[in-house]
């Protein structure tokens, strides 16, 4: 057997084996075969591997997206087709079937290569035997249902399904009315048509046994719709395409249709207007995909209109949908409008649900949770997404209990809500519930934390889920002229830094911090801005911008000190300390540090004492003053010991691995260092695991342990890549190449 599918199955599977880096004895070693032979013959594609070997071969080489299955299922079809060529079948040849109802397949068809092989495996098992299986394929508006469905049914000819081929539009239509049109298509006169449902479904059921056919129902209404219509045996495929997901239909297997892959959709637009031309212009042809959302409707209007008008510049039609507001009445071409296939699963859900569809335009982030939709309602939202998510108006995310929102649905959605008129209302209640969560969550992860619904860990992974809206309110709460959300809003400013500065998100920090600057100037309020400014010096920190920071940090003490604000007082202080630590100013730091750590000290804080103190150390050790900065470290080793404070320790032990390192004490450097990677890894504290590596590598290559030290300082490149403290990341680089060159 030689087929394209079977010799480009065979083709990837080497492809992957060989980016493992694995030979074919060691690959076979892992999926427990004895020989290699066998996987030989499979990658020439010479052989089908069997269905279980394929799904082993993924999991082995760590395959995600399930291309080996698609590409096995599409030989499978291709075996199929041959089989069926080779047996003579009476009466039929290669002419035509009887009944033809099939709409010609869209030329321009790019991807859903894995979604035609699922569904022409269904139709090669039912030829293998299987009796009828049906296949629903859902998504939401434009996702390119039908277009797949009827490529599909046309391909399925090929495969041996050659007696009839059916295409039924169903919208409203009742199922007995479609069932006297097939019937009569059957051949069955109008007199002998059964006058109720069950006795027309009989018949139909009658008619088509012994038949190989395929029947399309699209856009299929509902469960109910579709059950008189299913065949009762005989191979044949039946095809449903639906907004709604059908999940009543029992043993249905199902083919989801999200928007395009980036390239596939750019190919789309490509088959559409001409090779020459979108090679002209490849970044206008990319902004126009994205401007379509990558939805399959919208780039193919793109695309005609752009065919209708040769003389445009796929550079103009980019420039027109850059205008949101006018985006969807852009995307329409003759009788095709991405607005009114919207319109269409609009119009059938209920008021609620639709009251929630459109206010769900105010929903910032990239996806949103229940209780966001729930604030956004005014009631509980569970049953109103349900409904949203199986019209297919709303997906789901890709964290688990999130839904989101395809741009162009948005888009539309923010049109209805406009006629609607409750926006203001709508977004003040949402933002109000965002900020007092992300204010609770972010205390959580203070020092001192108050009790959180499921500990730190939920309190962490609540603000990574919610950082994108959170950081969309921020920008439209700068934006809004009213002041109602400013005071929520500058409560946050003083305890979203911990979540900032721990996931080392420091552009966040600097636009949340930017915002609370100009919220705190509109309403006057001066210790707002102590706090904001104090914050939008943290971030520049963080992004290496210590002068910028040094003004930061003075302009937010000068606020903190005519507010009366003593503890914000010292904190700022400290990141004064930090920002002269920045610019090598190595004793104006170590004073600022002690200066904060005595502020601290009168006024009780112990934790802020603890943490001046650590800070201290590190300018006395660039000072070469080791003895000092050995004596900072066991005081404040010790405070945050009797505080309970885990994370402070690490931060001690880590100092003190790197004084040690200095001082070449290795043994101990490395003792301390493992001490803090440990607390660190467990608070997933993604700046300290980096930069405990680097000085883990730093111990093992002065222990001569280089291979060691090797992958430390490998470790350490990549995150501190990811972190962004880049002199470490050179320093690292460089002690990463040294390393390697003398093991």
């Amino acid at each position: 057997m030689d087929s394209s599918a079977l010799v480009a199955l065979g083709a990837a599977m080497l492809r992957y084996r060989l980016a493992r880096g694995l030979s074919l004895r060691q690959l076979a070693g892992r999926l427990g075969m004895q020989g290699h032979g066998g996987l030989s013959d499979y990658e020439k594609g010479r052989r089908l591997a069997p269905a279980d070997l394929i799904e082993r071969y993924e999991v082995q080489l760590r395959i995600t997206d399930g291309e080996l299955r698609a590409l096995h299922a599409a030989a499978l079809a291709e075996r199929a087709v041959q089989k069926t060529n080779e047996q003579v079948v009476p009466g039929l040849g290669d002419v035509a079937p009887a009944i033809a109802e099939l709409p010609a397949a869209p030329p321009d068809f790019q991807g859903r290569g894995a979604e035609l092989a699922s569904v022409l495996a269904a139709a090669a098992d039912c030829l293998a035997g299987s009796g009828p299986i049906t296949v629903v394929v859902a998504g939401q508006p434009g996702a390119g249902k039908t277009t797949l469905a009827v490529r599909a049914a046309t391909q399925a000819f090929a495969l041996g399904l050659r007696d009839a081929q059916f295409f039924v539009e169903l919208g409203a239509t009742e199922p007995q009315v479609v069932l006297h049109r097939l019937l009569r298509a059957l051949g069955v006169p109008d007199a002998q048509l059964p006058p109720d449902v069950s006795g027309a479904a009989a018949m139909f059921r009658s008619r088509l046994a012994g038949r190989r056919c395929v029947l399309v129902l699209d856009n299929a209404r509902d469960e109910a719709q579709v059950r008189a219509l299913l065949p009762g045996a005989g191979p044949v495929l039946v095809v449903v395409t639906s907004r709604k997901r059908l999940t009543g239909l029992a043993g249905a297997r199902r083919v989801d249709l999200a928007e395009l892959a980036e390239d596939d959709a750019r190919a789309l637009l490509t088959d559409i207007v001409g090779t020459e031309r979108a090679a002209a212009e490849p970044e206008a042809a990319a902004e126009v995909v994205a401007a379509c959302g990558r939805l399959p409707l919208a780039v193919r209007i793109a695309g005609n209109r752009l065919a209708g008008w040769p003389d445009w510049s796929i550079a103009h039609l980019a420039e027109l949908l850059r205008d949101e507001q006018g985006r969807l009445g852009r995307l329409t071409a003759g009788d095709l409008a991405v607005r009114s296939a919207f319109a269409l699963s609009y119009r059938e859900i209920s008021p609620i649900a639709g009251r929630l569809f459109r206010r769900l335009a105010l929903a910032p982030g990239d996806d949103f949770e229940v209780q966001a939709a729930t604030a956004l309602l005014g009631e509980p939202a569970e049953a109103a997404l349900e409904a949203l998510a199986g019209a297919s108006l709303i997906g789901l995310a890709v964290t688990p209990g999130r839904y989101r929102m395809h741009d162009l649905l948005r888009l539309y959605a923010s049109e209805l809500l406009q006629e609607e008129g409750q926006r203001c209302e709508a977004e003040k209640a949402l933002f109000g519930w965002l900020f007092g969560q992300a204010r609770l969550a972010a205390a959580a992860l203070a020092p001192e934390a108050p009790e959180y619904p499921g500990g730190r860990t939920a309190a962490l992974a609540w603000l990574d889920a919610e950082a994108s809206a959170l950081l969309g309110a921020v920008r439209r709460t700068g934006e809004r002229v009213d002041g109602e959300l400013d005071p929520l809003f500058s409560d946050l400013t003083q305890r979203i830094p911990w979540y900032y500065d721990l996931r080392c998100r420091w552009s966040d920090m600097v636009e949340v911090a930017q915002h609370a600057c100009v919220v705190a100037d509109r309403s006057g309020d001066v210790a707002a801005r102590a706090f904001a400014y104090s914050m939008l010096g943290l971030g520049q920190l963080g992004q290496h911008q210590y002068r910028a920071a040094l003004v930061s940090c003075e302009l937010g003490l000068a606020d903190a000190r005519a507010a009366g604000l003593a503890a914000e007082e010292a904190e700022l202080f400290g990141r004064l300390g930090l920002a002269y630590e920045g610019l090598g100013r190595y004793s104006e730091a170590e004073a600022r540090h002690a200066d904060h750590a005595e502020q601290c000290r009168v006024l009780g804080d112990k934790w802020g004492e603890a943490a001046a103190i650590g800070r201290r150390s590190h300018a006395l050790r660039m000072l070469g003053k080791h003895s000092e900065a050995a004596a900072c470290l066991r005081l404040a080793l010790k405070m945050r010991s009797d505080l309970g404070d885990e994370r402070g320790v690490a931060m001690a032990e880590y100092r003190f691995s790197a004084l040690r390192n200095d001082q070449g004490n290795y043994d101990e450097a490395l003792q301390r260092g493992r001490r803090a990677l440990a607390v660190f890894e467990a608070h997933d504290d993604q700046w300290g695991i980096a930069v405990v590596h680097y000085e883990l590598g730093r111990s093992l290559a002065g222990l001569n342990r280089l291979r060691e030290a090797a992958a430390a300082y490998r470790t350490a490149v990549v995150r501190l890549d990811q972190v962004g403290e880049w002199q470490r990341l050179a320093e690292a680089s460089a002690a990463l190449a040294d390393a390697q060159a003398r093991a």
